[in-house]
């Protein structure tokens, strides 16, 4: 059964983008490479020199819920094609968090910057990663910096993430409750870290 399998005909399942300034906030719980499909067409899209057009699928734990549907759990789809802007912007994410792709475990936000998504005017967006490596890692193309770098002094250990907490937290037998109240994430959330 793949990712897809289950959301299709649910709906809701896969985040909405409907005006610049909407903003999505949840815990990366699988990542997959994944050829994008034609428009309106099960058919799978190449580009016109026979290689596939790719996109990274990300599968959220969100706090999100559609009223309408008594099942949604806060799971959301996110699709980031992997050309153009969006590829860009990944990357950038990914740098600034020093990891070389999105992993499990890691709280991850889209924002809809600008555009309305068709061609004239293409949907524009930031993504922010906080710090397993995924299928995805490849189709990044990440080029490794080529000018050698002096040794950094020691520097003190990072501050635990929210992420990290509730992991702690939630290993040492704690409710999802009291991790929620701990941690500062949404309960759903540790809910779902409790499901890794």
């Amino acid at each position: 059964m793949g990712v897809l399998d289950g959301f299709m005909n649910g709906g809701g399942a896969f985040l909405k983008w409907e005006n610049p300034g909407t903003s999505y906030t949840g815990i990366i719980t699988a990542v997959e490479a994944r050829q994008n499909k034609k428009f309106d067409s099960p058919d799978l899209a190449y580009w016109e020199d026979g290689s596939p057009q790719m996109q990274c699928l990300l599968t959220l734990a969100t706090d999100y819920r559609d009223a309408s549907r008594e099942d949604d759990d806060g799971t959301r789809l996110l699709a980031i094609n992997l050309w153009s802007g969006q590829k860009k912007s990944l990357i950038a994410a990914c740098k600034a968090a020093g990891v070389p792709e999105p992993q499990v475990g890691q709280v991850f936000t889209a924002t809809h910057v600008s555009g309305v998504g068709n061609a004239k005017a293409p949907r524009v967006f930031e993504y922010v990663l906080a710090a397993g490596p995924t299928p995805v890692a490849g189709l990044l193309e990440v080029a490794p910096d080529p000018t050698p770098q002096p040794p950094a002094p020691a520097a003190p250990a990072p501050a635990a993430t929210p992420v990290d907490t509730a992991k702690q937290l939630l290993a040492a037998g704690l409710s999802t409750q009291d991790v929620a109240a701990a941690s500062g994430l949404p309960e759903t959330v540790v809910a779902a870290l409790a499901n890794l």
